[in-house]
């Protein structure tokens, strides 16, 4: 990551979203959105936490204070893009989320079984 243009730009394109989509997401025009991606003209403070909020992200990430996302982050940013377009794994994880650990432990030997069924 680099500038927060390239930044923004990134995360976006991440999150399989359109600059139109992002743009309407956070009350911006696209076109501002386009002059933020092309560092032309840089978002102001409330504009960078709407960012943050929408791309699952700190602000501190957006800047490029927070560094890059590191390995651990993308696998999680995967599992949230997955659970995000898939309505069966987001129905799962909103159970899990008021699971108690037993209950998440059972889940996962039950789901651990059906794939060594599956092959």
């Amino acid at each position: 990551m680099g500038s927060i243009g390239n930044n923004i730009r990134e995360l976006r394109e991440k999150a399989g979203m359109t600059q139109e989509q992002l743009s309407d997401a956070i009350g911006i025009n696209r076109v501002t959105l386009a002059k933020y991606e092309a560092d032309k003209s840089a978002p102001g403070a409330k504009i960078l936490s709407k960012l943050a909020v929408v791309l699952h992200v700190s602000q501190d990430v957006l800047t490029g204070i927070g560094g890059d996302i590191s390995d651990g982050d993308k696998e999680i940013w995967e599992l949230r893009e997955q659970v995000r377009r898939d309505p069966e794994r987001h129905y799962l994880f909103s159970l899990a989320k008021d699971a108690d650990i037993e209950e998440v432990r059972q889940a996962v030997a039950i789901i651990d079984a059906l794939k060594k069924t599956r092959g």
